[in-house]
């Protein structure tokens, strides 16, 4: 038998060689933070001797917040993977000056990108990208890995770790893309986004961040020649790190009459996504569902005590209108979601008015069932948005209601 020691040594060797490099390299992590002892390349640009950055600090200082040209407010340039600076991973790369939903509509509504869902990312390197326009039908909104950003007062006061609203990708999710993540700004009427480019690697099994810069330019060629926008520069703030070069582009949309011209040709083009057209359906099913198993079920088993079987489905009552909403309406249009769910629910309702002949609705049961419109309304709302918040104050109002109900309070 031959021996293939030598070849063994060479493998072993090189896979030695392998670690010791990426250990420098990678620093332990697919997602680098500047200012740490495991920096990737592109963090080198972070040079601001200024305002060193502090990687122990739960918030960043006022120095190390930018507010661009006729922007009410600050932010921190770069986002984090949690409410702290230690977290810190990629620039943020553009700011948009108008009311935050305009701007969000102007990115889903009218553009002819290919958006689609997102996962990650990984390190900052080379640009293997040539940020050409990727052809496609329209943006969708996408899900991500949670990323904050911190936004505070013009003084550095009033500050706050925010996460992003809304993200979206142009691109395929196993070839490269641009990905986009939204901040709207709780202080002032501005928008901050943070767009990279990326690409799979097979390897990692993860997406690896080929450029910031890029991801500006995607943006900026998309917006430059809209008639709703009435600018675009870019400004110079000096804090490197996180694929910046220090650089940050500023986009001004017109006045809301001219954006609410130019948006509603694209808007009215748009066809009714499936899953919002069955969530009207879906309410009502679960009202007229609920009682007509109830009769078939009180007509099949006449010796099976009728309590037992509406004990039996009382659940789908209470529990299905939400998780019909929740599983159709996440991530879409939140006002759009909270009256489809309204208006599905209050069609239920009548309907079922109907089939048991009610002739007459007496007050008491109108302001209920007005209650859990409105609640279902609100939980709708809050699921599409993806606030939490509101969506909890739906469901507990919608649980009050019911329970209400139960008791006698109505």
């Amino acid at each position: 038998m031959r021996r293939r020691w030598p070849v063994t040594a060479v493998a072993l060797a090189t896979v030695a060689v392998a670690v010791l490099l990426a250990g420098p390299v990678a620093g332990g992590g697919s997602d680098p933070v500047a200012g740490t002892a495991t920096a990737s390349p592109a963090d080198s640009l972070d040079r601001d001797a200024a305002a060193p950055f502090d990687p122990g600090a739960a918030a960043p200082s006022a120095e190390r917040l930018v507010s661009p040209v006729e922007v009410e407010g600050a932010v921190w340039p770069y986002t984090s993977k949690r409410r702290s600076v230690a977290g810190r991973t990629l620039a943020l790369n553009v700011v948009v000056r108008g009311d935050a939903d305009r701007v969000r509509r102007a990115f889903e509504d009218r553009s002819g990108r290919n958006w689609t869902s997102v996962d990650g990312e990984g390190n900052v390197t080379e640009p293997v990208w040539d940020g050409g326009d990727v052809p496609g039908p329209e943006w969708g909104r996408a899900r991500g890995s949670a990323r904050y950003t911190y936004v505070a007062a013009a003084d550095g006061r009033r500050g706050q770790w925010v996460e992003s609203t809304y993200q979206l990708g142009v691109g395929t999710y196993l070839g490269q893309r641009t990905h986009v993540r939204a901040y709207p700004a709780h202080v002032g009427n501005w928008t901050a986004l943070q767009a990279h480019t990326e690409y799979w690697d097979w390897y990692r099994l993860r997406h690896t961040v080929t450029g910031v810069e890029a991801g500006a330019e995607v943006v900026e060629r998309d917006l430059r020649d809209e008639r709703f926008v009435d600018g675009l520069t870019r400004e110079y703030h000096g804090h490197g790190g996180g694929g910046s070069d220090g650089w940050i582009t500023v986009v001004e949309f017109a006045p809301a009459v001219l954006v609410g011209a130019a948006l509603p040709v694209a808007v009215r083009r748009r066809r009714l996504p499936l899953a919002e057209t069955l969530i009207p359906a879906a309410l009502a099913g679960a009202v007229l569902g609920v009682r007509s198993a109830g009769v078939a079920a009180e007509l099949l088993f006449p010796a099976v005590d009728p309590n037992l079987i509406a004990a039996a489905l009382y659940p789908t009552l209470v529990a299905g209108p939400p998780l019909a909403v929740r599983a159709l309406g996440r991530d879409r249009d939140p006002d759009r979601v909270a009256l489809l769910s309204a208006g599905g629910l209050g069609a239920g309702f009548l309907l079922d008015f109907g089939l048991v002949s009610v002739q007459v609705v007496p007050i008491r049961l109108v302001v209920h069932r007005l209650a859990l419109l409105g609640a279902i309304a609100v939980f709708a709302y809050g699921t599409a948005r993806g606030d939490r918040r509101t969506a909890a104050i739906g469901i507990v109002t919608w649980v009050l209601g019911l329970a209400g109900a139960v008791l006698g309070v109505f």
